[in-house]
């Protein structure tokens, strides 16, 4: 866990010059739309298609791995949030989102939406209540998701007991997915990919 942390928090710091200028489009074959509705912890339901405009970063674990999602979750929020910092939950999540570079006037950067996701299992119906209290007692002002179909796992894959993430652009297109704990490599391809999802945006 603290491995993670300190791996995040050095990877981070030294892409931070991804926000100078605007990254290249990355290539690849077309995308797929992403279809996900959930409930969250207050028993309310969630869709990404209501974020469509912003680029998400889903950040999801099973419950082995809810510490280490919460820890990168809050990582990459003030990355992209920096007001953010030392704040508590209520006002980090209304931190506004740093700007990017060499817009036109007139146009507005796109935010980052983290959303975290709890994989719960298939459990049955009668104690989805108690998980959703519970996890509402921890997490009173930042929403989780909660995931009791295994849609995640099925649809994106899931390592047991790290962290697990996908990013999708404004569109709600995946364009990228990563499993397992991450590396200084893969977390620069995760801020890279969210930077040209950003630029896109506003093209």
């Amino acid at each position: 866990m603290k491995r993670l942390m300190w791996t995040g928090f050095v990877a981070l710091i030294a892409v931070a010059s991804v926000h100078a200028q605007p990254p290249a489009a990355m290539p690849g074959p077309a995308q797929k739309t992403v279809e996900l509705a959930l409930e969250d912890q207050f028993d309310r339901k969630t869709d990404v298609a209501d974020l469509r405009g912003h680029v998400v970063v889903v950040v999801f674990g099973d419950r082995k791995g809810n510490e280490a999602c919460r820890a990168l979750g809050e990582q990459l929020h003030v990355y992209w949030h920096p007001d953010a910092k030392g704040q508590t939950p209520a006002k980090a999540q209304a931190a506004p989102v740093a700007p990017l570079e060499g817009l036109k006037p007139g146009q507005v950067s796109p935010n980052v939406i983290v959303v975290p996701v709890a994989c719960c299992g298939k459990v049955p119906g009668a104690i989805r209540p108690a998980i959703s209290k519970q996890i509402a007692k921890g997490s009173p002002d930042v929403v989780v998701w909660l995931d009791f179909a295994d849609k995640m796992k099925e649809s994106f894959g899931l390592t047991a007991g790290e962290t697990n993430v996908i990013v999708l652009d404004a569109a709600g297109k995946l364009r990228l997915k990563l499993n397992g704990a991450l590396d200084q490599l893969t977390m620069d391809k995760l801020v890279k990919t969210v930077q040209t999802a950003r630029y896109e945006a506003v093209r």
